[in-house]
Formats: structure tokens, C-alpha cells, sequence
């Protein structure tokens, strides 16, 4: 009786002092629990937002080279040649007759539609569209389509054969993608960023290139951000196929740095057994290049004697 009062006693202290670790323990736990500031790492945030500007830029970019300059209604429809219709047909209606009285000089009202439509329209057109060769905005679809506005009534074609709207859908409808490969195609994030290539953006007229923003962002979102690039190992080299000859055997390390090429201990051991082996009892190994093989050495199966190592063939 008095040891079983013992034993009851001992195992009642037991499962205090565990219930005592216990709650020491959690406590502990509890003290140092560190709560963050914030749910967000800002220095990440930094990266994406680098990262999203590059690739809005780059879609900004194309979109703004591919989306061509709409060109001038008034070239389209060779409109002074209208107005020179005009100049020639309208002499009876108005100043240049002698029905009534001396009429004014022949080209009066040349000069009078001169004064008031010609110059001014010939001064719009040179100052919005003449400054570049061809339509589409310069492109070279169109470098060959255009329709100068002279600046007089006299420089004006007499009869009106105006075709530039057929031309031009047709120039436009029979463009080829990337027909500008210095500018119209997929381009790296990098390639935006090179200082000494020209803005992709070229039409009429080249727009000045963003390479500090760019190179920049590029440095905050792939290279050098503000945190810490994890270090990755892709092992490539090791899964490139080996080039083997004609003929004859193709070791898979042959002209590979170590560890390339190099057999991968497996941990499993194979005992074999048959005519004309001499190797019955060795360590396996394999071999991460596709379409190498682990040879243990010696004569394997009849085959001729080889060192261990990996084989093609």
C-alpha cells in the first residue's frame, strides 16, 4: 500500500513539472513572436513597379509605331485640283467676261482663289504632312504615294485625275508585318534600353528614346534590384545531347568541364552474372545527358573493355 501511495505520488509530480514545461514553453513561444510592421515588402514592390513600367512602355511603344500618322483629307481627295476645276470653269459665271463692260485680267480670279484658298491650304499641308516623303505617315508602303499641294493655282494639274485614296488603302491593306526590322517586331525588354539603337518609334519622324528610364528600370526589376537575387543553378550544360562521331564509340563527357558528363552515384549496388562479363559487382550510376548510358568498366556483356564512365553508344 505504501508503495503504491509512492508511485502515485511520483507520477502526480511528473505531470506537473510536464505541465509546467509546457506552459513555459508556449509562454516563451509567445514572447517571441515578432509581429511585421506591414503585410507588404516594399523593396518588392519597388521591383514590380519597375517591371510593370518596362512592359507598359514596351506595348506603348509598338502600339505608337505600328498605329500610323493619319495623313490629309485634303491630299486624299487632291482637293486643290478642285480648286483649280473651279478656277477654270467659273470665268463665265463671274468677274473674267466682257458682257458688261472691260473685264478684269484673265487670271483674276486665280489670283482671287490663290489669295484664298491655295496659299493658305499649301502652308497647312506643308507644315502638318509635307514634311515627310509619302503617305501612311511616312511609311515605306507609301514613300512612293503622295500629292503635293502647290502653293498657286498655276503649279495645279488642269485636269483632275485624283487616285491617292485607291493607292493608299491598297499600300495599307498589302502591308506585311515587321516590314521595317529595325523597328517592327518582338524586341527584348533590353533592346528597348540600348543606347545606341534608334527609338523604335520612327514615323514621320524619330522620337527621342527613353534610355534612362529604361536602363533604370531595367537595373531596379532584372539585374540589380534592391533585393537579393536567389541563386539558381539550371544545370543545362548537363541535359545539352553529346556530339558523337560517324562511327565508334561516343563518350558523353568527351570535351565537357567537370563536372559535366560525370556519372551520378545512385547508392544502389549491381551484382550481375552472365558469359563473358567481367564485371559482376559494382556501384550504379547514372548519367543526366540524354542518351548517355553508365558503363561500370571492363567487359560488360560481350562488349569491348571500356574505362567507367558515360557512353552515347
Amino acid at each position: 500500500m505504501k508503495v503504491k501511495l509512492m508511485l502515485q505520488r511520483t507520477c502526480l509530480q511528473l505531470v506537473s513539472l510536464l505541465m509546467l514545461f509546457i506552459s513555459i514553453g508556449v509562454s516563451d513561444v509567445k514572447a517571441v513572436t515578432v509581429i511585421p510592421d506591414s503585410p507588404c515588402d516594399a523593396l518588392y514592390y519597388e521591383t514590380l513597379s519597375a517591371r510593370a513600367w518596362l512592359e507598359a512602355q514596351r506595348e506603348i511603344t509598338q502600339n505608337q509605331n505600328l498605329i500610323l500618322k493619319p495623313d490629309s483629307v485634303f491630299e486624299y481627295t487632291c482637293f486643290d485640283m478642285l480648286v483649280k476645276e473651279l478656277a477654270d470653269h467659273g470665268t463665265e459665271m463671274l468677274s473674267e467676261t466682257s458682257a458688261f463692260g472691260t473685264p478684269l485680267s484673265s487670271t483674276s480670279l486665280d489670283n482671287s482663289l490663290t489669295a484664298l484658298v491655295i496659299s493658305s491650304l499649301s502652308a497647312y499641308h506643308s507644315a502638318n504632312f509635307g514634311y515627310y516623303t509619302g503617305l501612311l505617315g511616312g511609311h515605306t508602303a507609301a514613300t512612293a504615294i503622295y500629292h503635293n499641294i502647290p502653293s498657286t493655282i498655276g503649279g495645279i494639274n488642269a485636269t483632275y485625275n485624283c487616285d491617292i485614296m485607291e493607292r493608299v488603302w491598297h499600300a495599307a491593306k498589302c502591308l506585311n508585318f515587321a516590314s521595317n526590322s529595325t523597328t517592327e517586331g518582338f524586341f527584348t525588354l533590353a533592346e528597348y534600353a540600348n543606347p545606341l539603337a534608334p527609338d523604335k518609334r520612327t514615323f514621320p519622324s524619330v522620337c527621342t528614346p527613353l534610355i534612362a528610364q529604361w536602363g533604370a528600370n531595367l537595373t531596379t526589376a532584372l539585374t540589380t534590384g534592391p533585393w537579393t537575387n536567389d541563386p539558381v543553378q539550371t544545370y543545362m550544360a548537363q541535359l545539352t545531347p553529346p556530339t558523337c562521331p560517324t562511327t565508334g564509340t561516343c563518350s558523353c563527357s568527351s570535351g565537357q568541364p567537370a563536372p559535366i558528363g560525370e556519372p551520378i552515384p545512385t547508392g544502389l549496388r549491381v551484382v550481375r552474372t552472365g558469359t563473358g562479363t567481367t564485371v559482376t559487382d559494382y556501384e550504379e550510376h547514372i548519367c543526366l545527358q540524354p542518351g548517355c548510358r553508365y558503363h561500370p568498366g571492363g567487359i560488360l556483356y560481350g562488349t569491348t573493355t571500356a574505362t567507367a564512365g558515360c557512353y552515347g553508344r
